[in-house]
């Protein structure tokens, strides 16, 4: 049977040891605004979506998406490789069929959850300036919590968030992925696509309410 010498077992003990500190450390903790700051924006969002008899309710959410949701890098980042294939006119409608979509796909989901509370549970520090805020749904008859993150970029309590993730799927990687495959499929057209998001943002505003 192989043994370790002396040194060597002194050694790869002290590995151990270093190994299993790293792993207690695990994520490094963001700052405490941030998840603060996370905690603000859902309650807020959430307030807006409760008001259903107001008939200024989208326009409020909308006007909520603008100030703190970068749709501009969000947009950049869905269109992928495609941006380079279009011209800069082509882009720029693209990114405002792109933000009206993103806010009609952002106010369907967090009108699923304007009857429950979401409580933020920690934080991820990705590195300076970019933080992922974990939450989950409160909801006392479901057997797991329902998972959410938002992606923060800022800093010393002004952060805009560039996206959201429910239970392990990133939205705005979920939506490059479908972009790319619609793209594949219509020569790469990225006026069809800016086409294609306005309708479904039409279809989504309508069955919201």
């Amino acid at each position: 049977m192989y043994r370790l010498l002396p040194q060597a077992r002194r050694a790869f003990l002290a590995l151990l040891v270093g190994a299993a500190s790293l792993l207690s450390l695990g994520p490094a903790r963001a700052d405490a605004d941030a998840e603060q700051f996370a905690q603000r924006l859902i309650d807020q969002g959430v307030a807006i979506l409760r008001e259903t008899r107001d008939p200024a309710r989208r326009a409020k959410f909308r006007q909520f998406i603008l100030q703190y949701a970068d749709a501009r890098r969000t947009a950049l980042y869905t269109l992928g490789v495609y941006r380079n294939r279009a011209n800069e006119g082509e882009v720029e409608a693209f990114i405002q069929a792109f933000t009206d979509y993103a806010t009609a796909v952002y106010e369907s989901r967090l009108d699923q959850y304007k009857g429950q509370t979401m409580k933020v549970t920690g934080s991820i520090d990705n590195k300076p300036g970019d933080i992922t805020v974990n939450m989950v749904v409160v909801d006392p008859s479901a057997r797991n919590p329902f998972r959410v993150a938002f992606r923060l970029l800022g800093g010393g309590g002004s952060y805009r968030f560039v996206d959201i993730q429910v239970e392990g799927i990133w939205l705005s990687i979920d939506q490059r992925d479908q972009f790319a495959a619609f793209l594949s499929q219509n020569g790469g057209s990225v006026p069809a696509l800016t086409a294609h998001l306005t309708r479904q943002a039409q279809l989504m505003m309508a069955g919201v309410r």
